[in-house]
């Protein structure tokens, strides 16, 4: 195999890789809307990044916000979660003052594009993804319960 096959080789792989990246982030987002009933408030598909805003009546978020960067055959995704505003003496507080008063809760998960989806762009492990989502979207909404 010359260097020009092992080029092309490269370059098909990397395609691969940024394709399973695209089918992940969307496989995510459909639990979320459809499964996990929360609606999109903003939602930015990148080739790399992805930018994710949910809003769902009943929760104890205000917000959740959803980041994700493609880093090699790796997903690295933030899971914010905004409190419901704390009233007329804290916002005067952070506006007046310029503070935060720790109303985001933060989860972090980096998920291996390969576990995932295979390479011919099918969706595999389906149960573990909804677990794994529904769970971290749990442990956030628990903390804001207690906050």
């Amino acid at each position: 195999m010359g260097l020009l096959d092992k080029i092309i080789n490269f370059l098909k792989n990397q395609a691969i890789i940024a394709q399973k990246d695209n089918v992940l982030i969307t496989a995510i987002h459909y639990i979320l809307v459809e499964e996990l009933n929360w609606k999109p408030k903003k939602v930015n598909f990148g080739s790399d990044k992805h930018e994710m805003e949910y809003v769902k009546l009943g929760s104890p978020l205000s917000e959740l916000e959803i980041e994700a960067e493609r880093v090699g055959d790796k997903l690295y995704l933030k899971f914010e979660g905004e409190l419901k505003k704390g009233g007329a003496l804290s916002n005067f507080l952070e506006f007046v003052f310029d503070i935060d008063l720790d109303r985001e809760i933060k989860h972090h998960i980096v998920l291996n594009l390969s576990d995932f989806v295979t390479d011919d762009l099918e969706i595999k492990n389906e149960d573990e993804l909804r677990r794994i989502i529904k769970s971290y979207i749990e442990k956030i909404e628990e903390i804001a319960r207690t906050k």
